[in-house]
């Protein structure tokens, strides 16, 4: 859930004396500016694309003249200062395809990029009746200019503390909206949301990269289904979901409420109002069933996985969640160890290994110390002991103290030893050796 701003410029190019009534690049641009982000999705259907521009005061407004070699873009229009409108044509080709157009102002230029997607192959529909929509704000948190909403659209919707049920398929988007204007609750706005393959983070956009189909199976695994193609209407208490799927259109539909859970003041350091601990003092509610000191196992078939989490914590340092979990003819069942980790560097490519020390306050190189949010997930890092199949609790622990060194040991496997301890002062410790997978 990211931002990428990509601004394109001009090259200088000096033209000789021989060439001199042709047009003149300068250097830089001191006048006109292409307000737009740059580049601009827009669907195979195709349409008009707004691009804003300004062209500073002191400068003696002239008209722009805008141009392209794609013979896809139809059409321009001028005629309202500060705005062009460009008319796309359909794609109706399977690839997607880009533009750049290029705008003069006297001698300036600027340029953008237009990104349209490719068209769908088959005439085959899927049609999914969703009765649930499950979802969360978290406001500017993954950029400036515009909010973030994230949504599950399913049969089933979620349990009680936000988990997904098994054997159920839901339907993720990752999308963001205007700035909310009002306080909560918060609701998914109005308005149509198209697939963005830049990810931009710009308003009325779907987050091509995060989303997905899930389908939750039996054994507790996740099944993701990549999309390729997006739109989304919001309007009236109703949301109609196309999606792309191997060529295959799914027609998603939902009537009903749109609220989403806020998620604006569950991380990120003080929030701005100067507080330090973001559990808002969990730590004095710190929970453990254990009674003695304990090792954590996994002796039938490990499985650990990595999430990059981006700066969760607003540290200005990348977070992941890595969990080591216990398997059993398919089943998570005994030991699992949770671990959430603010690193020393701004990778997202798995770079996690060293020694964290264990704080409720985010920093460089800290194992967050575990605790509940509002909606009694666990954040941090945690003990848990499943039952058989996964579906309940036997016994859990927050770590709040202590310290973890995960090591690379260049063989394709890690090694993670951790020396901790829970709110009883009991001592879990673990020394696993694997691989840890990309989630």
């Amino acid at each position: 859930m990211r931002k990428f701003l990509h601004l394109l410029t001009v090259a200088v190019m000096l033209l000789a004396a021989s060439c001199a009534e042709e047009r003149v690049n300068i250097s830089k641009v001191d006048y006109l500016t292409i307000t737009s982000k740059s580049p601009i999705t827009v669907d195979a259907e195709g349409g008009n694309v707004v691009v804003n521009y300004t062209i500073a005061e002191q400068a003696e407004v002239k008209n722009i003249t805008p141009s392209t070699s794609a013979d896809w873009i139809e059409s321009f229009n001028k005629s309202e200062y500060g705005k062009l409108v460009v008319k796309v044509a359909p794609n109706t080709a399977v690839e997607a395809r880009t533009a750049v157009v290029e705008i003069v102002r006297d001698r300036e230029v600027d340029q953008f990029e237009i990104l349209q997607a490719g068209a769908t192959t088959s005439t085959d529909e899927v049609k999914f009746n969703a009765l649930s929509l499950d979802g969360y704000y978290y406001g500017q948190k993954y950029g400036e200019g515009s909010d973030r909403y994230v949504l599950f659209l399913s049969k089933e919707g979620m349990n009680n503390i936000g988990q997904l049920f098994p054997n159920t398929t839901y339907y993720y988007i990752d999308a963001f909206g205007p700035v909310a204007t009002s306080g909560a609750p918060y609701a998914l706005p109005e308005g149509t949301y198209r697939y963005d393959l830049a990810n931009t983070g710009a308003e009325y956009t779907i987050n091509s990269e995060n989303s997905r189909i899930i389908n939750t199976l039996e054994d507790g695994e996740l099944e993701y289904i990549a999309i390729t193609n997006a739109k989304m209407v919001v309007k009236a208490h109703k949301v109609t979901l196309e999606v792309t799927v191997d060529g295959v259109k799914h027609i998603v539909s939902y009537n009903g409420g749109l609220e989403l859970e806020d998620l604006t003041e569950d991380n990120g350091g003080d929030n701005g109002g100067g507080n330090d601990d973001p559990t808002g003092g969990q730590e004095k509610d710190a929970q453990s069933t254990l009674t003695s000191d304990y090792t954590i196992t996994f002796p039938d078939s490990p499985r650990a996985k990595w999430t990059y989490e981006g700066d969760w914590w607003q540290t200005g340092y990348s977070n992941y969640t890595i969990m080591v979990m216990n398997k059993y003819n398919g089943y998570v069942t005994g030991d699992t160890l949770q671990l959430d980790l603010i690193t020393d560097n701004t990778s997202k490519d798995g770079d996690f290994y060293g020694t964290y020390t264990c704080s409720y306050t985010p920093g460089k190189m800290v194992m967050m110390a575990g605790f509940t949010d509002n909606g009694a997930r666990p954040v941090g890092c945690w003990y848990f002991e499943y039952g058989s199949g996964g579906a309940s609790y036997k016994n859990y622990a927050m770590l709040i103290d202590g310290s973890v060194t995960i090591t690379d040991n260049g063989n394709g496997e890690s090694t993670i030893v951790l020396n901790s301890y829970d709110c009883h002062g009991n001592h879990i410790t673990c020394n696993w050796t694997g691989v840890i997978e990309k989630d």
